[in-house]
């Protein structure tokens, strides 16, 4: 499993290198759907002690977060393999941890830096070793005074030498963490908190207004309460194309001769109030770091209905997959005959079939479950044809063989090609490779792997049998519109018959001749 740590500003930047790991077929972890509190930061330690390889996200933002520096930390401690991978603006690498690691520059990503980022995860993941007896001592959770003063404000009563310290606390906290966005944020809505309480004085009033008008505008200004929600368990949250509308800031009064009173305010918003949100796409949990269940008497959430996204007609149209007759034409046989398919349901691959390397099964087969997983296995349709019928098998007594899937991507969304151009990754990795497949535990077959053509809108790649060097299959994979075709025809002599199958496959997509 690889440990991804990153700061929570550059989340956006490293979606593309999120796709890439995925790509391996080892697990990904992130800590972005987990609650807050010591159960987060344990649930978080847990993970580094599992993880094969800690990846480091690195930038001025990862370099500056208490979180970021924690967990290396203690992955460094664990002995756990580092990759440091830069994916943002560094000042300098050799004042900090890592100055003795190597870092892989993946700010401007490329084909050929995919490539170096996968032979840099195998590297590091044969080097992991047992963690040390006994374990490293677990740092301590990060920014722990939020929870501890959230739980201070919590009280019915404060007196004024309370409520001076907590000042005090606040303004030394909020220049130490200034450069963590979500710290600053609970920071600055702990002050609103303090200022509003009905026993505040008038020299607390005084001071927390003070220190809110050298806060930056953008991090003071409501965004619907408090960063974390308190309650016992992470609660579900919409995630839209667009930005969710938020709630809005409490109106400033003209007649307040307060200048505070024009800075935009937390506003609460009850449990049984619906909050309007645009068509949801999906869910994850929103992120409960620093205030919890403490302070549940300060603030709370609205209750979000999350509905299932649903496709459009066109997007759920089922493509034409080419009949017998056609694969008998184009790979010059007679009685192709389809022997097993599966309309929006990716092949699975669990129990079925053991590739060694492992990362080269998706250079290999079309339509695997574990392929397609970041769209879902529901999006890919397939069909499978040999000329013999039987077990729907490349190899087997040198039959021809057809597999055509196509898969189907969110619509105007460019993930389809994006998809075809990271899936040249790991063909380039297996490219000079032999492959070892096993079936069922008992069937053996090696395949030697050819170079790959093309990156983009369009990857193809030949194999053929080791010992057989007659019998081979042609692999191409082709962005069509919104849709990925993906095609592997083998046989003996096999020249470019999958790229002619796939041209009718497109053909049949955009309603155009296929030459």
């Amino acid at each position: 499993m690889l440990f991804v740590s990153h700061a929570s500003q550059d989340r956006s930047a490293i979606e593309g290198l999120l796709f890439v790991l995925r790509r391996t077929r080892q697990g990904v972890w992130l800590d972005d759907e987990l609650g807050g509190g010591e159960a987060w930061w344990q649930a978080i330690l847990e993970k580094i002690r599992e993880c094969s390889v800690f990846v480091v996200a690195l930038s001025n933002n990862s370099l500056a977060s208490k979180p970021c520096r924690a967990e290396l930390r203690y992955a460094q401690a664990l002995r756990r393999p580092i990759l440091p991978l830069q994916i943002g603006p560094v000042d300098s690498v050799r004042v900090t941890p890592l100055a003795a690691t190597q870092v892989i520059d993946y700010r401007n990503p490329d084909p050929d830096t995919d490539i170096r980022l996968i032979a840099a995860l195998q590297k590091r993941t044969a080097q992991v070793a047992p963690l040390p007896s006994p374990l490293p001592e677990e740092p301590e959770v990060p920014f722990a005074y939020l929870m501890r003063l959230a739980t201070v404000l919590a009280s019915p009563e404060l007196g004024h030498h309370e409520q001076a310290g907590l000042v005090s606390e606040l303004r030394s906290k909020l220049d130490e963490d200034c450069r963590d966005p979500t710290a600053h944020r609970d920071i600055v809505r702990l002050l609103y908190l303090l200022r509003d309480r009905p026993d505040v004085t008038w020299r607390t009033r005084s001071d927390v207004d003070a220190l809110l008008s050298t806060t930056d505008t953008n991090l003071a200004t409501a965004t619907g309460g408090l960063t974390t929600v308190p309650l016992r368990a992470p609660q579900p949250e919409v995630r839209s194309p667009s930005p969710p509308a938020r709630p809005t800031a409490v109106p400033p009064s003209r007649s307040d001769p307060q200048p505070s009173r024009e800075r935009a305010r937390p506003r609460a918003i009850e449990a049984t109030t619906p909050h309007p949100v645009a068509p949801p796409r999906r869910t994850r949990f929103l992120r409960n770091r620093w205030v919890y269940a403490s302070v549940a008497c300060l603030a709370v959430v609205g209750v979000v209905v999350v509905a299932a996204h649903s496709r459009s007609q066109h997007e759920e149209a089922e493509i034409a997959m080419l009949g017998d007759s056609e694969l008998d034409t184009i790979m010059g046989v007679s009685g192709m005959k389809t022997v097993e398919g599966g309309v929006r349901q990716a092949k699975v691959t669990k129990g079925v079939i053991e590739v060694t390397p492992p990362e080269c099964a998706s250079a290999l087969y079309p339509g695997l479950d574990q392929t397609y997983r970041d769209i879902g296995e529901h999006q890919v349709s397939w069909r499978v044809a040999e000329d013999r019928g039987g077990i729907g098998r490349a190899g087997v007594d040198a039959n021809h063989f057809v597999d055509q899937d196509v898969a189907v991507f969110p619509a105007r969304t460019g993930r389809a090609l994006e998809f075809v151009r990271a899936s040249a990754i790991p063909w380039k990795v297996c490219a000079g490779q032999t492959v070892r497949v096993v079936y069922f535990g008992t069937d053996t077959y090696t395949w030697k792997v050819n170079d790959v053509g093309g990156d983009g809108p369009e990857i193809i790649q030949s194999f053929s049998l080791d010992g057989n060097d007659r019998y081979g299959c042609q692999r191409v994979l082709r962005t069509v519109s919104d849709r990925v075709v993906d095609v592997k025809a083998c046989g003996d002599d096999v020249g470019d018959e999958a790229s002619r199958i796939a041209g009718r496959l497109a053909a049949s997509v955009t309603h155009t001749a296929p030459y």
